[in-house]
Protein backbone atom coordinates (compact mmCIF):
# COMPACT_ATOMS: atom_id res chain seq x y z
CA UNK A 1 0.00 0.00 0.00
CA UNK A 2 1.52 2.94 -1.11
CA UNK A 3 2.37 5.60 2.02
CA UNK A 4 -0.06 8.86 2.21
CA UNK A 5 2.58 12.37 2.23
CA UNK A 6 3.10 13.93 5.27
CA UNK A 7 2.48 17.20 3.40
CA UNK A 8 -1.39 15.90 3.99
CA UNK A 9 -1.63 14.75 6.92
CA UNK A 10 -5.56 15.74 7.37
CA UNK A 11 -5.82 12.61 4.10
CA UNK A 12 -3.95 10.21 6.64
CA UNK A 13 -6.53 10.77 9.00
CA UNK A 14 -9.19 10.19 6.36
CA UNK A 15 -7.43 7.03 4.59
CA UNK A 16 -6.97 5.38 8.51
CA UNK A 17 -10.12 6.36 9.27
CA UNK A 18 -12.23 4.51 5.83
CA UNK A 19 -9.20 1.51 6.14
CA UNK A 20 -11.10 1.29 10.24
CA UNK A 21 -14.43 1.67 9.05
CA UNK A 22 -14.38 -1.52 6.26
CA UNK A 23 -12.79 -3.55 8.31
CA UNK A 24 -15.75 -2.85 11.11
CA UNK A 25 -17.92 -3.49 7.98
CA UNK A 26 -16.30 -6.73 6.76
CA UNK A 27 -16.11 -8.24 10.42
CA UNK A 28 -19.49 -7.22 11.26
CA UNK A 29 -20.98 -9.02 8.27
CA UNK A 30 -18.86 -12.12 8.84
CA UNK A 31 -20.02 -12.72 12.05
CA UNK A 32 -23.29 -11.53 11.18
CA UNK A 33 -23.63 -14.34 8.42
CA UNK A 34 -22.21 -17.00 10.33
CA UNK A 35 -24.86 -16.44 13.32
CA UNK A 36 -27.60 -16.89 10.23
CA UNK A 37 -25.78 -19.45 9.16
CA UNK A 38 -25.98 -21.17 12.35
CA UNK A 39 -29.60 -20.00 13.47
CA UNK A 40 -32.25 -23.25 12.51
CA UNK A 41 -34.06 -21.70 9.08
CA UNK A 42 -37.48 -22.12 10.92
CA UNK A 43 -36.00 -18.91 12.85
CA UNK A 44 -34.48 -17.52 9.83
CA UNK A 45 -37.64 -17.27 7.93
CA UNK A 46 -41.49 -18.31 8.79
CA UNK A 47 -43.29 -20.17 6.48
CA UNK A 48 -45.77 -18.54 3.96
CA UNK A 49 -49.31 -19.02 4.61
CA UNK A 50 -51.60 -20.28 1.38
CA UNK A 51 -53.39 -17.56 0.14
CA UNK A 52 -56.53 -16.71 2.64
CA UNK A 53 -55.21 -18.89 5.18
CA UNK A 54 -54.92 -16.97 8.58
CA UNK A 55 -53.50 -18.20 11.67
CA UNK A 56 -55.79 -17.96 14.94
CA UNK A 57 -54.64 -16.21 17.78
CA UNK A 58 -55.34 -18.39 20.49
CA UNK A 59 -58.39 -18.88 22.21
CA UNK A 60 -59.62 -16.62 19.18
CA UNK A 61 -63.22 -17.63 17.79
CA UNK A 62 -63.83 -19.32 14.90
CA UNK A 63 -64.51 -16.12 12.15
CA UNK A 64 -67.92 -15.84 10.13
CA UNK A 65 -67.94 -17.87 6.83
CA UNK A 66 -65.00 -19.77 7.40
CA UNK A 67 -63.64 -23.31 8.40
CA UNK A 68 -61.25 -23.81 11.06
CA UNK A 69 -58.95 -26.30 12.24
CA UNK A 70 -57.26 -26.86 14.83
CA UNK A 71 -54.16 -29.15 15.91
CA UNK A 72 -55.38 -30.68 19.16
CA UNK A 73 -58.56 -31.61 20.54
CA UNK A 74 -61.21 -29.42 22.38
CA UNK A 75 -60.47 -26.62 19.31
CA UNK A 76 -57.17 -26.25 20.91
CA UNK A 77 -53.42 -25.95 20.01
CA UNK A 78 -52.39 -23.91 16.69
CA UNK A 79 -55.23 -23.48 14.36
CA UNK A 80 -56.02 -22.08 11.12
CA UNK A 81 -59.01 -20.05 9.76
CA UNK A 82 -59.81 -20.78 5.63
CA UNK A 83 -62.74 -18.81 4.23
CA UNK A 84 -65.47 -20.63 2.50
CA UNK A 85 -64.38 -21.52 -1.60
CA UNK A 86 -60.74 -21.79 -0.83
CA UNK A 87 -59.90 -25.44 -1.76
CA UNK A 88 -56.39 -25.73 0.34
CA UNK A 89 -53.85 -28.40 0.58
CA UNK A 90 -52.97 -28.97 4.34
CA UNK A 91 -49.57 -29.94 3.16
CA UNK A 92 -49.09 -26.38 2.61
CA UNK A 93 -50.40 -25.19 5.97
CA UNK A 94 -47.32 -25.52 8.69
CA UNK A 95 -48.43 -26.65 11.61
CA UNK A 96 -45.67 -26.81 14.53
CA UNK A 97 -45.81 -29.95 16.57
CA UNK A 98 -47.55 -32.25 14.83
CA UNK A 99 -47.59 -35.88 14.85
CA UNK A 100 -43.83 -37.77 14.34
CA UNK A 101 -42.28 -34.43 14.10
CA UNK A 102 -44.57 -33.62 11.01
CA UNK A 103 -44.71 -29.19 10.30
CA UNK A 104 -47.69 -29.19 8.28
CA UNK A 105 -51.67 -29.77 8.96
CA UNK A 106 -51.49 -32.45 6.47
CA UNK A 107 -52.62 -35.42 8.92
CA UNK A 108 -52.46 -33.31 11.95
CA UNK A 109 -56.18 -31.89 12.60
CA UNK A 110 -58.16 -33.17 15.48
CA UNK A 111 -60.69 -30.97 15.33
CA UNK A 112 -62.86 -28.75 13.38
CA UNK A 113 -65.46 -25.92 13.25
CA UNK A 114 -67.15 -25.38 9.80
CA UNK A 115 -68.94 -21.59 10.07
CA UNK A 116 -69.75 -21.43 7.03
CA UNK A 117 -73.21 -22.31 4.96
CA UNK A 118 -71.29 -24.96 2.62
CA UNK A 119 -70.51 -28.09 3.07
CA UNK A 120 -66.88 -29.15 3.31
CA UNK A 121 -65.05 -32.40 2.00
CA UNK A 122 -62.54 -33.47 4.20
CA UNK A 123 -60.18 -35.66 1.97
CA UNK A 124 -57.89 -38.06 3.14
CA UNK A 125 -55.60 -38.86 0.09
CA UNK A 126 -55.08 -42.53 1.33
CA UNK A 127 -58.51 -42.47 -0.44
CA UNK A 128 -60.90 -42.02 2.35
CA UNK A 129 -63.42 -39.03 1.86
CA UNK A 130 -66.27 -37.40 4.39
CA UNK A 131 -68.01 -34.45 4.71
CA UNK A 132 -68.58 -31.61 7.26
CA UNK A 133 -72.00 -29.97 7.24
CA UNK A 134 -73.13 -26.11 7.55
CA UNK A 135 -72.79 -24.52 10.89
CA UNK A 136 -71.26 -28.08 12.12
CA UNK A 137 -68.45 -28.89 14.45
CA UNK A 138 -66.06 -32.30 14.56
CA UNK A 139 -63.54 -33.59 17.18
CA UNK A 140 -62.42 -36.49 15.23
CA UNK A 141 -62.33 -40.06 16.05
CA UNK A 142 -59.86 -42.21 16.95
CA UNK A 143 -60.04 -43.78 13.57
CA UNK A 144 -59.82 -40.60 11.76
CA UNK A 145 -57.59 -38.68 14.19
CA UNK A 146 -54.84 -36.62 12.16
CA UNK A 147 -55.86 -38.39 8.53
CA UNK A 148 -57.07 -35.17 6.63
CA UNK A 149 -54.62 -33.76 4.06
CA UNK A 150 -56.69 -31.12 1.98
CA UNK A 151 -60.14 -29.63 1.71
CA UNK A 152 -62.96 -29.17 -0.60
CA UNK A 153 -65.89 -27.13 -0.17
CA UNK A 154 -69.34 -28.19 -1.99
CA UNK A 155 -72.07 -26.26 -3.22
Amino acid sequence: MRRISSRHPHLARTVTGLTTAAATLILASGAGSAAAASAPAAERRAPALPPQVVQLDDSAECPFNSLCLYRDYDFSGPGYSIPAGYPTDLNDVPMPGGVGGSSTAADNVSSWINNTGYYVQLVDYAGAERSLPPYHSLEESFETNDSVDAIYWLS
